[in-house]
């Protein structure tokens, strides 16, 4: 048998019946997921649970300015029985030292012919920056360095803004400010560094690790993140329904995010075309892999199915760090959060270990990403982060599991799946859609039936979803009703939805090319 038969008598076939499969379970996931959510009941009043378990919110903040005090004021404005809640902002030295060796850039930057926005980011708030370009390039070349060193020494890093947020009069649940000393890092480092504190955060509300560790949650957020104003109670309706069905308290808890928020628009162009289909794709993973994941997770714990039944389909969870409720003595059996990611290493960590999740019925808003630059820096974080389970495995092989070594196994072999999937499956895909016609009529029609459901139908779904799924979140009193995602041009989303999987090949792909060539590639800030 030649190659050519192979391709289109075997691994065409295959692979176009994959394709059908994953679409039919990735449009019953959506679906699922985003009934479950519109169907919740409303939780009970916060007051009327004097025994709530104990919750520290999280907010880690690296320029952070124009979303700092909007973030504080939704956290602290959250509905929760009084003196069993606290806030944190982490904020860093190393944005006081990138802004020493930024501020050396600024002569090279004045003496650009055209200075744009994406050269300053980094050096101001995303959204700032196209007005202080706008603003050097209208003033004559003399005078450009020292009205950019001007607007450069202005502008007040993050710790300066929450600082005086955390000093003065504050209304709603407590406010703490912590600064994290320039130890390198990411973002589970300013966690971390959080969770050395807790008696200090806690300790003036009367808890006591000793006493208290088995009935408390730490809660870890995105700086833009809009939440519900039942948030919290949710967490302890979670926390709650799950103990008395399963007997055990949750090591995790998720809430789900939904990039839904928009506080600045998709460019336009191509680059505004890509940046919406990953927005829909977000939209599709927060429902269709992370909730459902969870909640399949959560049916299985209970589930009277044989093990290995189970192992076949136990998920490995991907925990989502705008959201994430860790039940604290989990946490510190791990060790606290892992870099680079505290998410996903935290999710394939307790699913390892055979840990519990449940599902939040609350919601949270965040903000797509509307930079190309930062959309692929994600892609590539995300990869580094799941691409090696067995070292998640040995990071937690001294602990004890619930889960057989096979089903251990099971999980480390479906992530590497999944990601050879990520990095090889939409070309490989591609050319068997191409081919099909020539592997007989019924493999072209389930081609076709496939590309159909993964791409326009289930696009043109969500984006039908998104309005209501927005509407489901209530925010805080203290909070304006944030605005809402919308593509600009649903139609051409549609049409352009199959081409979608590439969008996510480029941060994977670049990063592997740079340590094929020798070259460092550091992440910096995943900035939206």
């Amino acid at each position: 048998m030649s190659a050519a038969n192979v391709w289109l008598d075997v691994v065409v076939p295959v692979l176009v019946t994959g394709l059908l499969v994953r679409a039919v379970w990735a449009a019953l996931a959506v679906e699922a997921s985003a009934r479950w959510l519109l169907s919740a009941s409303a939780h009970r009043p916060a007051d009327e649970d004097g025994e709530a378990p104990w919750l520290v919110v999280l907010l880690p903040m690296l320029r952070e300015q124009a979303v700092a005090a909007q973030s504080i004021a939704a956290f602290t404005g959250l509905d929760y029985p009084t003196g069993r809640a606290a806030v944190a902002v982490i904020t860093t030295e190393r944005e006081q030292t990138a802004r020493a060796q930024h501020r050396a850039r600024l002569p090279e930057l004045a003496a650009l012919p055209i200075l744009t926005a994406s050269q300053l980011r980094g050096l101001f708030p995303a959204a700032r920056c196209p007005a202080v370009a706008d603003t050097v390039n209208t003033t004559p070349p003399g005078e450009r360095l020292e009205v950019l060193t001007e607007r450069f020494d202005a502008e007040p890093s993050t710790a300066d803004i929450v600082t005086a947020l955390a000093t003065g009069p504050t209304s709603g649940l407590p406010l703490a400010h912590l600064h994290q000393p320039d130890v390198g890092g990411r973002k589970p480092g300013q966690l971390n560094f959080a969770l050395d504190r807790l008696p200090d955060l806690l300790g003036p509300l009367g808890w006591c690790e000793d006493t208290h560790a088995h009935d408390t949650f730490v809660l870890v957020y995105d700086a833009d993140a809009v939440p519900d104003t039942a948030t919290l109670t949710a967490f302890a309706d979670a926390a709650a329904a799950h103990r008395a069905r399963i007997g055990r308290t949750p090591a995790l808890i998720q809430q789900q995010r939904l990039p839904l928020l928009t506080r600045r628009p998709f460019p336009r162009g191509m680059a505004g075309l890509l940046l919406t289909e990953e927005w829909v794709y977000q939209l599709r993973r927060s429902l269709g892999i992370e909730l459902a994941r969870v909640r399949l997770h959560q049916w299985l714990t209970r589930s009277r199915l044989p093990e290995p039944v189970r192992t076949w389909l136990r998920p490995m969870v991907y925990a989502v760090g705008c959201g994430m409720a860790v039940h604290l003595p989990a946490l510190r059996r791990l060790g606290g959060f892992p870099e680079p990611m505290e998410d996903l290493g935290t999710g394939h960590r307790l699913s390892l270990l055979g840990a519990d999740f449940a599902p939040s019925t609350a919601l949270v808003l965040d903000e797509p990403y509307t930079d190309t630059a930062g959309l692929t820096n994600l892609h590539a974080l995300a990869f580094t982060a799941s691409a090696r389970p067995d070292r998640h495995a040995r990071e937690i092989a001294h602990l004890p599991s619930a889960l057989p070594r096979p089903a251990r196994a099971a999980l480390v072999l479906r992530e590497w799946a999944d990601e050879a999937a990520w990095l090889v499956g939409a070309p490989l895909l591609t050319a068997a859609v191409a081919s099909a016609w020539w592997a007989g009529p019924l493999w072209a029609g389930l081609a076709a039936a496939g590309v159909l459901l993964h791409g326009p139908i289930t696009t043109c779904r969500l984006l039908a979803l998104a309005p209501a799924l927005h509407h489901r979140v209530i925010p805080p009193a203290t909070t304006e009703p944030p605005p809402r995602a919308a593509p600009a041009r649903a139609i051409a989303v549609v049409a352009a939805s199959p081409f979608q999987p590439f969008i996510r090949l480029g941060g994977p792909w670049r990063l592997i090319w740079a340590k094929a060539t020798g070259r460092r590639l550091g992440f910096g800030k995943t900035e939206r």
